[in-house]
């Protein structure tokens, strides 16, 4: 596709003007009025000879180039977007943006370069189908959201240890993420995009939410707390090594990795909410647990292992549902859990290739007559009792409270995930 020179832009400048204090320093010139337009590059260089512009800055329209030079603070917002026409936009000058860095719907923009900027407050990456590389030298940022570009990997926050949201989702090129961060304070998400991504934080101390999805590796060396939920979900990985990782303050979720065949949680002491472990095609031992002390919500593993081992599980304060297809799996140390009044929920099941256990847990004990509980050695291992049933038909979603049930769990782990 070949441009005409001298295409014009219409860069609405809309003010988002600051307290007098603030401002008093700075030249009229240099303050964007609400009914201000530029038309031309020569309307944006009319601001080069400014180190600081208060207000918000909006670029859109029929614009080939950009370059905003000489301005190094943008007290307020920068955003360009719906130019359908920008192939480079540069702003090298620039060291810091105190709210919003926002590119968004630029479809053929190649390059953006912010070779100086080292603050904003939130940078907004938004359908940008053919950029190849955004430069920057971001020390300081509260959320990064990168979403539906042709990135193939995610540069220009290497010096960069801690944020509140960093999310890189529907990036379908995207083959690497290697970050420094520290700290995670909200949420860290990677998902939906190329099925060979490789994502490393090996700097990551502490998160409050991690969700990965579609990812082909994963390697966090350092990572020893998760405040709130740790999910792994559909992802291509051959293992999972967190054996730094020593506490969850919500739920683990494994589900749906069709590779993965190790996993590794050697240090980790407490899932504060639901634990489950669901759908793993090629995981047939999950004997990682040897810490395990607690499990604050309800206890789900599903799949064709043949071991699974907690030696130092005491409490589920959930129910269970463990279900293997392989048959050499015995229940027989959850069974012993279970009447020791390790597990807390209002129902257990267990059951492998040959046979089942069910059993309705009731405030008051364990009901064996015969509604409630059933042993069987059925061809399907299918066996379950109406009770419990019913009680899974009755279910609420909060698996974090005793009372919760099976089926309550899986839809609170999905819903808080998905």
């Amino acid at each position: 596709m070949q441009y005409k020179n001298g295409l014009t832009v219409a860069a609405v400048l809309a003010a988002s003007v600051s307290a007098a204090n603030s401002t008093s320093s700075v030249p009229s010139s240099c303050s964007i009025k609400s009914d201000a337009t530029a038309s031309s590059q020569a309307d944006l260089d009319s601001y080069s000879s400014c180190s600081t512009i208060v207000g918000d800055l909006i670029l859109t329209g029929d614009l080939a180039s950009a370059a905003l030079s000489g301005v190094e603070e943008i007290e307020g917002s920068l955003t360009i977007k719906n130019a359908t026409q920008l192939t480079s936009f540069s702003a090298d000058s620039l060291k810091k943006i105190s709210e919003s860095l926002t590119l968004q719907e630029l479809t053929v923009l190649n390059t953006a370069s912010f070779g100086s900027l080292e603050e904003v407050d939130t940078i907004n990456f938004t359908t940008l189908p053919a950029v190849s590389s955004i430069v920057t030298k971001l020390t300081s940022a509260k959320q990064i959201i990168i979403a539906d570009t042709a990135l193939e990997s995610i540069a220009g926050f290497e010096e960069l240890d801690e944020i509140d949201v960093f999310n890189v989702n529907n990036n379908k090129g995207l083959a690497t993420i290697d970050s420094k961060l520290k700290h995670v304070k909200t949420a860290l998400e990677i998902t939906y995009n190329g099925q060979s991504a490789d994502v490393s934080f090996d700097e990551l101390e502490w998160a409050n939410n991690i969700t990965l999805r579609d990812v082909s590796s994963a390697s966090f060396a350092k990572l020893a707390n998760v405040n709130a939920s740790l999910g792994f979900i559909n992802n291509s990985l051959p293992s999972i090594d967190l054996s730094t990782l020593e506490e969850i303050g919500g739920s683990l979720s494994v589900v749906s990795n069709d590779d993965l065949t190790k996993l590794d949680f050697s240090n980790l002491t407490s899932v504060g909410g639901g634990f489950v472990i669901a759908n793993n095609t090629k995981l047939t031992d999950i004997d990682t647990f040897s810490e395990l002390t607690t499990i604050g919500g309800a206890l789900v593993v599903t799949g064709k292992f043949g071991s699974l081992d907690f030696p130092k599980l005491k409490s589920v304060k959930g129910g269970a549902d463990i279900e293997s297809t392989a048959s050499n799996f015995s229940c027989d140390d959850l069974n012993a859990l279970q009447k020791k009044g390790g597990i807390q929920g209002d129902s257990f099941v267990c059951k492998d290739g040959a046979t089942s256990t069910s059993v309705k847990l009731t405030a008051t004990g364990t009901t064996d007559d015969d509604d409630a509980t059933s042993t069987s050695a059925s061809d399907g291992g299918s066996s379950t009792s109406n009770s419990t049933s019913k009680s899974k038909a009755a279910a609420g979603a909060n698996f974090n409270a005793p009372g919760s049930s099976i089926m309550g769990a899986v839809a609170a782990v999905a819903f808080a995930l998905l």
